[in-house]
Parts: C-alpha cells; structure tokens; sequence
C-alpha cells in the first residue's frame, strides 16, 4: 500500500460524520449505512458473476472509475464504462510484461473477497463515502492444469441517494493486479 493508496482511504475513514440527533435520524442513518453496505457487495458479486448490466444498474449515469496502482485508466459514464467492463484492456501503469489478452480474461473466475469498509454518511442525507479493502482471487482450470493468483487493493466509493436507493457516482480503486500472475501476458 502506497502513501496515495492510504492518504484516499484515510480521508474516509477520518472524515467526521454528524451525529444524528433524535431516533428517526439515528434509524435512517443506520438503514442507509446497511444500504450502502449492501451496495458494496452487491458490487463485488455482480463484478464476479460478469452480470455487467445489472451492476451497470447499480451506477449513476455520470460514473466515474479511475484505476490506479499498477493500473491506469479513467472511464466516465455507462457507455463507456460497459465497453470497459466487457472487453478489459488492464492498462498498466508502468510494470514490464503485457496484460492478458481479453479473451482469456474472460475465462478466469473471480472472487473478491471484501473486508474492513468504513461508511460515512454526508450531512444532507444524499450522500456518501466508503473506504474499503478488498483481495481479488482469479483461478483457471483449463489445458495447462488449474492455476491461481490474488492480488490486493482498496476501494474508495462515493454514492448518491437517488429515489430512495444509493447509487455509486464515483469508483477510485487501487489495485495490484499486475503483479497477480493470473493477470500476466504468459
């Protein structure tokens, strides 16, 4: 984990949250802080099975994800982000060797694995923020035998409550993958 990596979800994990005063407030905070959680994972199993149009469902239609850590890269909106999601380029940001071609992405399985969120609701209600760690397993069980890599990363999510339902506005997700030798040319 780099200082950049832990600066972002230290700014969440520090960010102060209004205490909520009276029992509907504490109740809604509670709700919307389970919602939320609920999101995440959502986001995680969805991501794992390839259902890219119900997770696109999940995201406001301004979305944007920026890929750091060993990745590079900076998708805004659904369109873009589905073209993304359904044929990965992995754009590396400056590690030796070539990531995997498409084709062969797409035959792994994926696990992630998600733990330690920390959720803060912003003060309007329509709101929030959430740091996470997360381990993506990817495994392959084909000609060559059964193969295996992790590699590690966090999440910093924001969200936006839209007709009742939390919405993800923004994804920055630092990862590791290039050094998953699941995620390799060879």
């Amino acid at each position: 984990m780099d200082a950049g990596e832990i600066e972002a979800l230290l700014a969440v994990v520090l960010e102060p949250e209004a205490r909520r005063r009276t029992l509907e407030d504490r109740l809604t905070a509670l709700e919307d802080r389970q919602a939320v959680r609920n999101r995440i994972m959502e986001y995680a199993y969805l991501c794992d099975a390839r259902r890219w149009d119900d997770l696109l469902a999940l995201y406001t239609d301004d979305i944007e994800r920026v890929l750091a850590g060993t990745l590079t890269e900076v998708v805004r909106g659904k369109a873009a982000l589905r073209d993304k999601l359904v044929a990965p380029t992995l754009e590396r940001r400056s590690l030796p060797g070539a990531a995997p071609p498409p084709d062969r992405l797409l035959t792994m399985r994926m696990r992630h694995l998600v733990a330690g969120e920390v959720i803060r609701l912003g003060d309007d209600g329509e709101t929030a923020r959430a740091a996470v760690q997360y381990a993506l397993v990817a495994t392959s069980d084909g000609e060559g035998g059964f193969r295996r890599g992790m590699h590690e990363g966090s999440y910093v999510f924001d969200f936006r409550k839209i007709d009742g339902r939390w919405l993800f506005t923004r994804q920055h997700i630092v990862s590791d993958n290039a050094h998953n030798p699941m995620f390799q040319a060879s």
